[in-house]
C-alpha cells in the first residue's frame, strides 16, 4: 500500500533537525537500549532483535522476540517519506526472517500509518510519542541533550526553577540548537553522578562552558536551579540545602574575562565546597588542572583521601574530539544556520576537509559557518582549505579580552615566549627569556605563572617543554603587543635574537598580511637598533645567520614605506659585524660572509668588507688535498666559495692574496687527482662535493677549465649510471597469515570520511 504525504500539525519535537546519528542516540536513551548490540544496516536505520520482549512506556509490554527499528528519514525537498519508511520496514523484517519477530517497534521522525503483515504486532513511536517519552524522562534529557535543541523548551522548563536560577538560561537555550554531546560531556555526567563534582579542562574554544551550560539546562528541565558563579562567595550566597542546585564555576564564561587568580579562589575554598556537594547539589568547574590538583593535594594532606576523589577521577578534557563528533558539530551549526543550497552542497561535498583540519574547534567552525561559508559556491571549493585555515587561525574577540585581563607578570611570560625559537622550548630557555623581559623580577616564579596559564594560553610538551596552546594565541599576543606602543618598545629594547627576528618578520598572521609588526614608529626603529648594538658583539654564528636572513627577507618583502629605515638598519648591522669580525682576528665562516655580502648588495652604499686575511689563511690549501677525505674535500670547496665571493665583490683583494698563482700548484694537483679517480673508477669520499668544486675551478681558473670539466663530467656520468642501475629484488612469498592481514583494508581514515559524509548528507 502506498501513501501520500500528509500535512502534519506542528510538533513540539522537531526531529527532522537532528539527523540520523543523533536521532539514533536519542532513541537508544529513550528505551534504555544496549547500543553495543545494535545491528547497523544501511545508513538511516538500525535494528535490534530483543528475544525477551520490551516494556515501552505508554504502550505496555511487547511480546518477544521484538524487532526494534530506528529510522530517521530526510524530508522537506525529498517527498514520499511514508512510502520509504514502509519499504524500509519490510526490508528489515526480511533481514531477520530467520528469527521471525512477534512484535515490531518502530521509532521514527515520520508520522504516518503503516500497512504491515498481520502476523506482526507493530507499534510505531513517531514524533508525538517520542516527545511524550522525552518529556517524561529527566535522565534521557541529561544523556541526550542534543534533543533539547529541537524540543519545546517552554513546555519542559518549570517557570519557578527558571525564576530562581541566576544562570544565563537564554544563552543555554540558544546553545541547545547547535550542541553536540561529546565524549567529554558524557564523561562529565558520569563524574557528576559519582562525585557530584567535575572539572572540565582543555584549551579555549573546545566547549567547556558549553558542556557545563547544557548539563545545567538539562537539569533545569527537571526542576533543578542553575547558578553561574565566578567566585565562591556567589555560590554560598545562593546555596540552599533543601533545593536541587547545579553550580557552574567558569573561570571566564567564554574566556572573555579570563583571570588566573579566579581558579586560586576556588582552590582555597575547595574543601568546604566539596563537602557541600551531594546527590542534590552539583558543581561543574571549568578550569585548568593545576589549581585543581593544588587544592585537592591540600585536602588530601589535611583530611585524607577517603572523602575526596583523585584529580584523574574528575578531570575531563574537553579537547578530545574525534571526527564523528566534529562532523556532528559542523552538521548542527550548518543546520541551525539555514544555509543556502549552494553552501549546503559545499559542506556535503567538502565537509571532510573542514572536519579533518588539525585546529578545528567548535567556536571556529561556528564562525566559519556563519561567515564566509554563506558566500561560497561550489566553484570556489578550491579556496576552501585557505578559507578554513584563515578562519581557524584568526583570534577571537574573547581571546583578546582574555589576554587583556591578564596581570602584567603573566603578560611578561607570554612576551618572553615570543622571544624564543619557534616550536616547543625548554623551561630553561623560557626562563632565560623571562629574565630578559623582567629584569626587576616577577612577583611569582615563572613556573608558577606558566602553571596558571596552562591549557588556556600555553601547554606542556613532554617531558619539559612549553609552547602555545594554538598558533592563533601567538598571533593574538603579537597583535596585542604590536598595538601597545610602550610594551612594544620595551620588548624590542630587551629581547634576544628571536624577538628581533619577530620584529623584522614579514608575511605573518592568518593570511600573511602582518609585516614588521613591532616596528611601527621611529622610536621602535631606534630601540631595535640600540638593542642590536648590544647584542651583535656576543652573537654566536647561528644567531648571526638568523639576523642576516631576517634582514634580507625584510628587504625583499616589507612595504616600500619601511625600506628607508630597513636600509639604514641593515647598513648599521653590516658595519658593526664587519668591525666585530675584523677585531676578532679569526676567520669569518664562509656561510656568514656569503649572507653578509648578499645583504650588502641591497644597500646603496655598502660598508667596507671585514678583514678577511685570517679567513683566507685558515681556508687556503697549504698541502695537496686528499680526495678520499670528505673533510679535506669540503674545506677546499669552502675556500673556493670564499674565492667566488671575492671575485664578485672585491677582485682587487683576491689579487692581493695572490690568487690563483700562489695556489696554482695545489689547484693543479686537485684537478689531476680528480682525473685519475675518474679514469680508474675509484670513488672520492664525497663525489657531489668534488663535482661541485671542479665546476667552480673551471669558472675561476680558465687555464684548467678543460681538465676540470672533463673530470666533473666523468664523475657525474658515473653517478647517473649508478643511480639508474637498479638491482632486481626478488620478493619472498608471504605467509598465508600475513597475506590475510594485508588483504584487510586500511579503513581508519576511510571509515571516518564515510562517517562524515553520512552525517552531512542529512543536511
Amino acid at each position: 500500500m502506498r501513501h501520500t504525504e500528509a500535512v502534519e500539525p506542528p510538533s513540539p519535537f522537531r526531529l527532522d533537525e537532528l539527523g540520523t546519528l543523533q536521532f539514533e542516540r536519542l532513541c537508544v536513551e529513550l528505551l534504555g537500549l544496549d547500543a553495543g548490540r545494535l545491528d547497523v544496516r544501511p545508513w538511516g536505520r538500525f535494528s535490534l532483535l530483543i528475544d525477551e520482549g520490551i516494556d515501552v512506556p505508554g504502550s505496555g509490554l511487547l511480546d518477544g522476540p521484538v524487532l526494534v527499528v530506528v529510522a530517521w528519514l530526510r524530508r522537506g525537498s525529498s517527498p514520499g517519506a511514508p512510502d520509504r519508511l514502509h519499504e524500509l520496514l519490510l526490508d528489515s523484517l526480511a533481514v531477520w526472517e530467520e528469527r521471525p519477530a512477534r512484535s515490531l517497534l518502530v521509532l521514527t521522525n515520520v508520522a504516518a500509518p503503516l500497512d504491515l503483515p498481520s502476523e506482526v504486532a507493530a507499534t510505531i513511536l513517531g514524533p508525538d510519542e517520542l516527545w511524550r517519552l522525552y518529556a517524561a524522562s529527566p535522565l534521557a534529557r541529561l544523556r541526550a541533550p542534543a534533543a533539547l535543541g529541537v524540543a519545546d523548551l517552554d513546555a519542559l522548563v518549570p517557570e519557578d526553577a527558571a525564576r530562581r536560577s541566576s544562570a544565563d538560561v537564554a544563552a543555554s537555550v540558544e546553545l541547545a540548537h547547535i550542541f553536540v554531546p561529546t565524549r567529554a560531556y558524557h564523561d562529565a555526567l558520569r563524574a557528576l553522578e559519582r562525585h557530584s563534582f567535575v572539572v572540565l579542562t582543555g584549551p579555549p574554544e573546545m566547549g567547556k562552558t558549553a558542556i557545563a551550560r547544557m548539563i545545567g539546562l538539562a537539569a533545569l528541565t527537571d526542576g533543578w536551579e542553575v547558578h553561574e558563579c565566578i567566585r565562591p562567595d556567589e555560590l554560598w550566597s545562593r546555596f540552599d540545602r533543601d533545593r536541587r542546585q547545579v553550580f557552574i564555576a567558569d573561570d571566564a564564561f567564554g574566556s572573555t574575562e579570563y583571570r588566573p587568580e579566579a581558579a586560586e579562589h576556588w582552590a582555597v575554598e575547595l574543601d568546604r565546597v566539596l563537602r557541600a556537594m551531594d546527590a542534590r547539589h552539583w558543581l561543574v568547574w571549568t578550569s585548568r588542572p593545576a589549581p585543581l590538583k593544588a587544592g585537592l593535594l591540600r585536602i588530601h594532606r589535611e583530611h585524607g583521601v577517603e572523602r575526596f576523589p583523585q584529580p584523574a577521577e574528575i578531570d575531563v578534557d574537553a579537547a578530545r574530539l574525534d571526527n564523528g563528533e566534529k562532523a556532528l558539530i559542523l552538521f548542527r551549526h550548518a543546520k541551525s544556520a539555514s544555509l543556502p543550497e549552494a553552501a549546503v552542497a559545499l559542506v556535503q561535498a567538502h565537509g571532510w576537509r573542514v572536519v579533518s583540519h588539525p585546529h578545528f574547534t567548535p567556536e571556529r567552525i561556528r564562525r566559519f559557518v556563519a561567515g564566509p561559508l554563506r558566500e561560497l559556491t561550489l566553484q570556489q571549493a578550491a579556496d576552501l582549505d585557505t578559507l578554513v585555515a584563515e578562519e581557524i587561525r584568526r583570534p577571537t574577540d574573547a581571546m583578546a579580552a582574555s589576554y587583556r585581563a591578564l596581570a602584567p607578570g603573566d603578560r611578561a611570560v607570554l612576551h618572553a615566549l615570543l622571544d624564543t625559537p619557534p616550536g616547543p622550548v625548554s623551561e630553561r630557555e623560557l626562563l632565560a627569556a623571562v629574565r630578559r623581559h623582567s629584569p626587576a623580577g616577577l612577583a611569582q616564579h615563572p613556573a608558577q605563572i606558566v602553571d596558571r596559564l596552562l591549557d588556556h594560553f600555553v601547554r606542556i610538551v613532554e617531558p619539559a617543554s612549553v609552547t602555545w596552546v594554538h598558533p592563533s594565541w601567538r598571533d593574538l599576543v603579537i597583535e596585542e603587543l604590536a598595538g601597545d606602543a610602550e610594551a612594544r618598545r620595551a620588548f624590542v629594547g630587551v629581547c634576544g635574537i628571536h624577538g628581533i627576528a619577530l620584529a623584522l618578520s614579514t608575511a605573518g598572521g592568518a593570511a600573511g598580511e602582518r609585516s614588521l609588526p613591532l616596528l611601527r614608529h621611529d622610536g621602535d626603529w631606534d630601540a631595535v637598533a640600540d638593542r642590536l648594538a648590544e647584542l651583535l658583539p656576543e652573537l654566536e654564528p647561528p644567531c648571526v645567520a638568523l639576523l642576516l636572513a631576517a634582514l634580507a627577507e625584510a628587504r625583499s618583502g616589507a612595504p616600500d614605506a619601511a625600506q628607508r629605515e630597513l636600509g639604514a638598519l641593515a647598513l648599521e648591522v653590516l658595519s658593526q659585524l664587519a668591525r666585530v669580525w675584523s677585531a676578532s682576528h679569526s676567520g669569518v665562516p664562509v656561510g656568514l660572509l656569503t649572507a653578509w655580502l648578499s645583504l650588502a648588495s641591497t644597500v646603496p652604499e655598502p660598508p667596507p668588507l671585514p678583514a678577511l686575511a685570517a679567513a683566507w689563511v685558515e681556508l687556503a690549501p697549504s698541502q695537496p688535498v686528499d680526495l678520499a677525505s670528505a673533510a679535506e674535500a669540503t674545506a677546499f670547496d669552502d675556500w673556493l666559495v670564499l674565492v667566488e665571493q671575492l671575485h664578485r665583490h672585491d677582485p682587487g683583494l683576491l689579487v692581493r692574496f695572490g690568487f690563483p698563482e700562489a695556489q696554482l700548484a695545489r689547484i693543479e694537483d686537485y684537478v689531476a687527482s680528480a682525473l685519475r679517480l675518474a679514469a680508474s673508477g675509484e670513488e672520492p669520499a664525497s663525489r657531489p662535493t668534488v663535482v661541485r668544486t671542479l665546476r667552480r675551478l673551471a669558472r675561476l681558473v680558465p687555464t684548467l677549465a678543460g681538465d676540470a670539466y672533463e673530470a666533473s663530467a666523468r664523475l657525474e656520468l658515473r653517478m647517473r649510471d649508478r643511480s639508474s642501475n637498479t638491482e632486481e629484488v626478488i620478493l619472498r612469498p608471504l605467509s598465508p597469515e600475513l597475506e590475510r592481514l594485508l588483504a584487510q583494508p586500511l579503513i581508519a581514515q576511510d571509515r571516518d570520511e564515510l562517517l562524515v559524509a553520512r552525517v552531512l548528507r542529512d543536511l
